[in-house]
């Protein structure tokens, strides 16, 4: 299991961590926003030559879909490995193609640093699994 990291320092916006565009339901956090029920993480969307704008796709029960760069919850879900110097693969003959499909939920083994949002991926889904067995 991956430990949480602490928030203490982390200012939420006033807004909260995030906001339905439809509903106008707020999330005063990411926990909060993951253990909702009412969102299921549909995948991740991993942009090519921008890692760093990878967004985390999410449905609301609203209809709507959430969109959420996966960098927002990085820093609160580190991933043991460092990715610093890791290009994606994205494209290439190493690239296991994993992440041309939104849905495509699996982890991905590959030196790339597109897998670090794949496990992160992973992680929310943990959580969220957890959060619903209460």
């Amino acid at each position: 299991m991956h430990a949480i990291m602490k928030t203490e320092g982390v200012q939420p916006t006033g807004q909260g961590f995030r906001t339905c565009g439809s509903c106008g339901q707020v999330w005063r956090s990411w926990e909060d926003f993951v253990r909702d029920p009412g969102t299921r993480l549909l995948g991740l969307q991993a942009i090519m030559s921008l890692p760093d704008v990878n967004l985390l796709v999410f449905e609301h029960r609203c209809g709507s879909s959430v969109s959420v760069l996966a960098s927002r919850f990085r820093q609160y879900l580190p991933d043991p490995q460092d990715f610093t110097d890791s290009t994606s693969l994205r494209g290439t003959d190493q690239c296991s193609g994993l992440c041309f499909r939104l849905e495509n939920l699996q982890q991905c083994d590959r030196p790339c640093v597109n897998a670090r949002d794949r496990r992160l991926v992973l992680q929310l889904i943990e959580i969220k699994r957890r959060a619903n067995q209460v």
